[in-house]
């Protein structure tokens, strides 16, 4: 599991309010909205929160790139490839 994933992971046990226990277990397939419930502000504040913790700054991030996010596998990828960059 990359570094990116754990904080992934981390962060979005948080905002489900699930215990960090949970992170390991949780579906990087399931769907942001549908299938985990996250709304929009919702979204935004785990991205702020990622990025500020994966040194990958917000700005770097373009309208485009957020409206790919469907899973918290797309986060991965996308904030991967900026870590890269």
């Amino acid at each position: 599991m990359s570094g990116i994933e754990t904080i992934v992971r981390g962060r979005l046990c948080q905002s489900l309010s699930k215990p960090a226990e949970e992170a390991a277990s949780l579906d990087m397939n399931a769907a942001l909205g549908d299938d985990l419930g996250l709304a929009s502000l919702d979204l935004i504040m785990l991205m702020t929160a990622v990025c500020n913790e994966a040194g990958v700054p917000l700005t770097s991030l373009g309208e485009e790139d957020l409206a790919r996010l469907r899973t918290p596998a797309d986060i991965v990828s996308l904030l991967s490839a900026k870590a890269a960059a």
